[in-house]
């Protein structure tokens, strides 16, 4: 959960999740990509990694290694998950000091999950307008969405439903966020445009009719 103290701070906010089983240097790989980390963004990434940071591992050291070459460094040091008489910190938040030096983090207990969610606070943000905001839309009308359910009818689906005698769940849910991912940003690509706000507040529907 990310509770912002103002609206003039534009954070881009990543969310991952990596499997217990899943290939952690698969892992590591694709948050190693440099088209993902723009310095003039405010990046922020969040997600359950299934690496325990209450201890010093190799798989911990590793990830911090990677991260840190974009200024993202881990803030949550309070167990997140505990079962019997073992805690574990597996969910993380991951920011950039630099950008977001003033901040507090902490468990935000909701008895919904094994996981305790946490809540980071950013307070007092410096942050210019710029007088201008992307927006990031997708096209979704009624011939988009007939042949977006035609490519799922086409798709086999069986390494998710298991026909390839593969009986793994993390397996058989990483097969399906390989596939239909694909299918609906195929159909639904994102365009961006930009909404420049003018401050003519002023200029009211009657001045605009006299002009």
């Amino acid at each position: 959960m990310l509770n912002l103290k103002t609206t003039s701070f534009i954070s881009h906010i990543v969310i991952v999740y990596r499997a217990h089983t899943g290939n952690f240097n698969l892992f590591s790989n694709r948050l190693d990509d440099s088209s993902i980390y723009r310095a003039n963004l405010n990046l922020t990434l969040y997600g359950d990694i299934n690496i325990d940071y209450l201890t010093k591992n190799d798989r911990k050291i590793q990830l911090d290694s990677v991260l840190q070459m974009y200024n993202l460094t881990a803030i949550v040091t309070f167990p997140t998950r505990s079962q019997g008489t073992s805690s574990t910190v597996i969910d993380n938040i991951f920011i950039d000091n630099s950008k977001i030096p003033n901040y507090t983090v902490s468990p935000f207990l909701r008895g919904l999950s094994d996981h305790d969610a946490q809540l980071l606070i950013i307070k007092d943000i410096n942050s210019q307008s710029q007088g201008q905001y992307v927006y990031i839309t997708r096209n979704i009308n009624n011939y988009s969405i007939k042949e977006f359910k035609i490519s799922l009818n086409y798709e086999t689906w069986d390494c998710v439903f298991g026909l390839n005698n593969n009986p793994d769940v993390d397996t058989l849910f990483n097969s399906f966020l390989n596939s239909y991912p694909r299918i609906f940003h195929n159909h639904f690509p994102q365009h961006k445009f930009i909404n420049r706000h003018s401050h003519t507040s002023w200029i009211t529907p009657g001045i605009k009719i006299s002009c």
